[in-house]
């Protein structure tokens, strides 16, 4: 078997597995609200009950976390810790978080772009949320793998060029391309002062001859919450504009991504990122190496950049 050949059926067996997993689980049956915290997740039931897990590796919290095995029948209330399982008081939903910029606003930096001939055979609409989206996006023109902004429609909604989702049956040489692209894609990110706080395979775009990554969703207001850093940020209350997102949390969510691209699929819960949806090698290593709880152990994109730059194809 060639090693191309070796790589895409570990990533199928992987990716296989994870369905499979989604399919026998009961943990998001019936669901009415969820909440990632740091090493715990909150859940509330659409009958009423509400269910706190704790991470312990090993135990039947983790295992549920990590879709490996059910929650079991529960009598009320509960908290699930390691093998343990007690009642506790319900805690009512969280209300969102509503910090909303000023629709006027932002709808006035918007009518200040060029108005584009909206096709929707080749241009894609979408409402713009934040006025650091339209500026984020101005001072990333003419990068290649950056959604490029053409202007806006007559409704006042952001115009791009149409482009396909990421999904492929690639070659390692096709993802380790793809993956170079988009790590030159947020080091220029970086060096605008930008940080993009979603790095997920949503936010992922290849042209039409699916030769060229292009990153989207350059909002840099609402970002992803599993990150350490992040998710601990979020359980101590801080606001989501409080939440220390940095370049290293980008890497944290770039060796998200990898797994995400390589394996063309997202888990259902951040557990998984460190049980069974983990890329096959070549990517494992790189993809470990991003996810260091600790953010100074993580590496800079440069060092990402080489890793990728040294796998052989």
């Amino acid at each position: 078997m060639s090693h191309d050949a070796e790589f895409r059926s570990l990533r199928n067996r992987i990716r296989e597995a994870d369905m499979a997993l989604k399919d026998q689980s009961n943990l998001l049956d019936d669901l009415l609200s969820m909440y990632f915290g740091s090493d715990f997740l909150e859940i509330w039931y659409a009958n009423g009950l509400y269910v706190k897990i704790r991470d312990v590796p090993g135990s039947l919290s983790g295992d549920i976390l990590r879709l490996r095995v059910n929650v079991p029948p529960l009598n009320g209330h509960s908290e699930i810790i390691g093998d343990d399982i007690v009642d506790i008081a319900y805690k009512d939903i969280p209300a969102e978080d509503d910090d909303e910029e000023d629709t006027t606003v932002v709808a006035g930096t918007v009518m200040q772009l060029p108005v584009v001939a909206f096709d929707p055979k080749i241009h894609f609409a979408k409402t713009c949320r934040s006025i650091k989206e339209v500026s984020n996006l101005l001072q990333v023109q003419g990068h290649p793998n950056i959604v490029r902004l053409l202007g806006r429609n007559e409704a006042g909604d952001l115009v791009f060029l149409r482009h396909r989702r990421p999904f492929l049956d690639g070659s390692i040489s096709d993802f380790r391309r793809l993956l170079l692209q988009l790590v030159d894609a947020v080091m220029f990110l970086h060096s605008k002062g930008i940080v993009h706080r979603d790095l997920a395979f949503r936010n992922l775009l290849l042209s039409q001859d699916r030769q060229n990554l292009i990153l989207c969703d350059l909002e840099s207001r609402y970002g992803s919450g599993h990150c350490p850093e992040i998710a601990l940020a979020r359980d101590n209350g801080a606001p989501d504009q409080e939440w220390p997102y940095s370049p290293k949390s980008d890497v944290y969510y770039f060796g998200i991504t990898i797994a995400e691209l390589v394996i063309q699929n997202a888990p259902r819960t951040p557990w998984q990122y460190f049980g069974n949806f983990v890329p096959p090698p070549p990517f494992d290593h790189i993809y470990h190496t991003c996810l260091k709880t600790n953010p100074d152990d993580r590496p800079t994109l440069a060092e990402i950049k080489e890793m990728l730059e040294s796998i052989i194809v």
